[in-house]
Order: C-alpha cells, then structure tokens, then sequence
C-alpha cells in the first residue's frame, strides 16, 4: 500500500488557507474558534480560538512540526463577537467526552477530530443537549434525579397530609394507637377455637332433640 509522503509540512496548511480564504487578521472585536488534528510522533487534537487565525494555525504546525508531527485536518468557524464563550463551550462539551491532557488544557490526546469539530459547531450555534433522565433505579449505579414536575406529581399535596391528619385525629392519641396496635385482639365468642369445632358447630342442631323408644311389635 502506497502513502503519499509531504516533503512540505507547510503544503497542506497553505492549501486549507487559500481554499477557505482564511483572513490574516478577524475585525475588530471578532474572532474565530478553530480545531486542529495533529497525527504523526504525537496525535492529539487542539481547540483553541484566535482574532489572527492564519499566524495562530502556522505556530500551531510548527510547533507539531518540532514535536515529529503535522496538521492534517483542520476547521474554523466564521468570525463572530462571542468567540470566547464559544470556545470555553467548546472546551467544557469536549472535556465531558475525552479528558484533555490537564483539566484546563486545549490538547485532547484521546479525542478524534470528528467529535471536535461537531461539538464546536454545536457552541458556535448555540446549540445545547437536553440531559436524559434516566429511567433505571439506583441499585443499578445508573440513577439519575427525577425532573421537577415528575416529582411534583409524584410527592404528597397539601390535602394528603390533611386527610393523613383527620385520620390519626379520628383515632386518638399516640398512647392509644400505641395500646390498640401492640394488644392482643380478643377473640369473639361466635368463632369456634379449631376446625372441628366449626364443622361440628354447623352439623350439630342448635336445638335439643328428643330421643323417643322404639317399641317393636311382636308378631
């Protein structure tokens, strides 16, 4: 299998600048969010924002360059006021996927340039993810707060814990509960103490009967 091997590091980099006509310098107050791929001895991905985007991305490749490695893939966005809060979005959504190489670092060793460049565009875009509420119990280790109308509907109102009062009003006090739940309940005199007292009870009339003598006639 044959590689395509630049003699130029520079090469693919001035071609990204003329194809996407890349301003030297950003307008006043502007700036531009950008996403490198760098391959090579080291592999990572930077985010980074900048108002000069062409003498920031040729540092970039020297730096790689310096490193044993080289830019292949790169995106930038268009100028816009608000590059700084796009960029720490940016940074914030990407360090929630794949660690960066320091908790403030822009380097993401472990991170591939498609992801990066779908969560600048999102920030650039404003565009935020609706967290999912997760419907698994918290044995599983997967649990996740319920949302508050959920819990809203969920949770007792005012009337149940009146009705819970009325109830505990119509059976006394604590000592008298306390008293009728831990005694013995006495049995009613109508409940037969065994089975066969109850089926004897239902074959045996509740009246007396007279036995009468049989008198046999002789022939």
């Amino acid at each position: 299998m044959l590689e395509l091997v630049h003699n130029d590091p520079r090469s693919w980099l001035l071609h990204f600048f003329r194809a996407h006509q890349v301003p030297r310098q950003a307008l006043e107050g502007t700036g531009h969010v950008y996403v490198l791929a760098i391959t090579g001895a080291v592999r990572y991905v930077k985010i980074g924002s900048t108002g000069q985007p062409r003498a920031r991305l040729e540092a970039l490749r020297a730096e790689a360059h310096r490193q044993g490695g080289a830019v292949t893939r790169a995106w930038l966005s268009p100028a816009h006021p608000n590059y700084r809060g796009t960029e720490a979005c940016a940074l914030t959504n990407c360090r929630t996927i794949s660690p960066s190489s320091s908790p403030r670092s822009e380097y993401f060793p472990h991170l591939d340039f498609a992801t990066a460049q779908r969560e600048a565009v999102k920030a650039f875009l404003g565009i935020r993810d609706t967290p999912r509420v997760s419907t698994t119990t918290p044995a599983a280790g997967q649990h996740q707060p319920m949302p508050g109308h959920v819990l809203r509907r969920l949770s007792p109102s005012a009337w149940d814990y009146r009705r819970r009062e009325l109830e505990l009003f119509r059976q006394g006090s604590r000592r008298s509960r306390f008293r009728r739940r831990n005694s013995t309940p006495e049995r009613p005199s109508h409940v037969p103490e065994s089975l066969v007292d109850a089926f004897s009870a239902l074959f045996q009339p509740s009246a007396p009967v007279i036995h009468l003598p049989v008198r046999r006639v002789s022939s």
